[in-house]
């Protein structure tokens, strides 16, 4: 009961966060992509992909020491294992395909960077 009333004004705020309106940043960082025409603007885009890969690694480090949990401790969590097992699961590997995705991007936005810088060199 005491967990209830602890958790119910958590809850409520949570929700009523999520749909609190906020500027849509990934569309201007797809802007941002689409318009970058200098090096710094590439290098700009590299730092931003950089820190995406590094929140996606912290999360995925998250999920590993969750799953870790789940599996030395099953008997805590009841007939929920399972379902929090394959979830557990399923999130890691999400996060470390968005960790690569988002790495790949930074070294790409990196090459197109040097690339544009070489040409201004030569010009």
């Amino acid at each position: 009961m005491n967990l209830r009333l602890t958790l119910a004004p958590i809850l409520v705020l949570t929700v009523s966060a999520g749909c609190a309106t906020k500027p849509d940043t990934a569309t201007d960082w797809a802007r941002a992509a689409e318009s970058a025409a200098t090096p710094e603007a590439h290098a700009s885009l590299a730092n931003h992909f950089e820190e995406l890969a590094q929140t996606a690694e912290a999360n995925a480090d998250e999920q590993r020491r969750m799953l870790a949990d789940y599996q030395a401790r099953p008997h805590r969590y009841g007939r929920r294992i399972k379902d929090l097992r394959a979830r557990s699961s399923a999130l890691l590997r999400d996060f470390e395909a968005a960790a690569k995705d988002a790495r790949q991007m930074a070294e790409l936005h990196r090459q197109i960077g040097s690339g544009l810088e070489m040409n201004q060199i030569v010009d």
